[in-house]
């Protein structure tokens, strides 16, 4: 059992590891967004959030106290993660470091994928892990055994993949990455719960695009579709406010069967039209699915 979500108080996950939950909650961002101290002496602030008002600004102050900052990096460029970056960076005296660069603030160091980086004899492993996010990075700790996925990996729902910055080949080869990772024992998500069963749950959402991805070819089996259909169809089990999210992702499945030759579009568009596009089997590939 992790420690639940609080937002009136720093909770203890490990040794090495703090976490404050961003109070923003919502459908995209779970319970809120959670920023992750991780050092003693001296720290990484992980995942900074959002610039809502001086609330988490104070209570990321408060929990650093007297240690030092690193740096201050935000997981990936949405922006439930990074806007209270800059001024995180000026409390501190403290660099932003980013895995490239962002048009909504400056990057102080842009880390590589491999990077290993220290603050106070604490290292983390920056590992390049796109699909959800282009510039999207995940940090392994390996002295806990832990791992910061961003939102790659979370226990409380599964990632929009929203192109183009979103892509399916990308995601799937991003959770083959981590689930390659040794000894794993703990994952602690940007959103929702730490996670225990880490390899469990990483083949869960392995899975789970595997099973969209054969719905999407179910679908199309018994005739082109444009995209509204085809959410409304496979999506069966979400709250239809979620809808255009999962459209966004279904897009990506699209996408990728697209580029692999087994489905095509009756007309190219620009991505303001992609509701208007009718997707179908290729001759190649059709074949007769279930009844709907």
């Amino acid at each position: 059992m992790t420690p639940p979500i609080s937002y009136d108080s720093v909770v203890r996950l490990s040794p090495l590891v703090r976490r404050i939950t961003e109070h923003n909650p919502g459908l995209f961002t779970g319970p809120g967004t959670n920023t992750h101290l991780v050092g003693a002496s001296s720290l990484f602030v992980l995942d900074p959030g959002e610039d809502r008002d001086d609330g988490h600004l104070e209570r990321i102050v408060a929990a650093v106290g007297e240690a030092s900052v690193e740096a201050v990096i935000p997981s990936h460029g949405h922006p439930d993660h990074w806007p209270l970056a800059p001024r995180l960076a000026q409390a501190f005296n403290a660099p932003i470091w980013f895995f490239g660069e962002h048009p909504g603030f400056r990057t102080d160091r842009a880390f590589a994928d491999g990077e290993v980086i220290e603050a106070d004899g604490v290292r983390l492993e920056a590992l390049h892990t796109p699909g959800h996010a282009r510039d999207h990075v995940s940090f392994v700790l390996g002295e806990e055994r832990a791992l910061f996925p961003g939102d790659l990996v979370m226990g409380w729902s599964t990632s929009i993949i929203a192109p183009p910055d979103g892509d399916l080949g990308q995601y799937l080869r991003s959770l083959d990455r981590l689930f390659a990772l040794p000894n794993l024992e703990v994952l602690y998500p940007a959103h929702g719960d730490a996670i225990a069963a880490p390899y469990e749950r990483i083949r869960e959402l392995h899975a789970h695009r595997e099973l969209r991805t054969r719905q999407v070819l179910e679908w199309l089996a018994q005739g082109a579709s444009p995209i509204g259909p085809l959410v409304a169809g496979i999506y069966t089990d979400v709250d239809r406010k979620l809808h255009p999210a999962a459209a966004q992702s279904l897009l990506a499945h699209l996408l990728a069967l697209e580029a692999a030759g087994s489905i095509d579009r009756t007309a190219e568009t620009d991505s303001a039209e992609w509701n208007q596009v009718v997707w179908r089997l290729t001759r190649e590939d059709h074949r007769q699915g279930p009844e709907r």
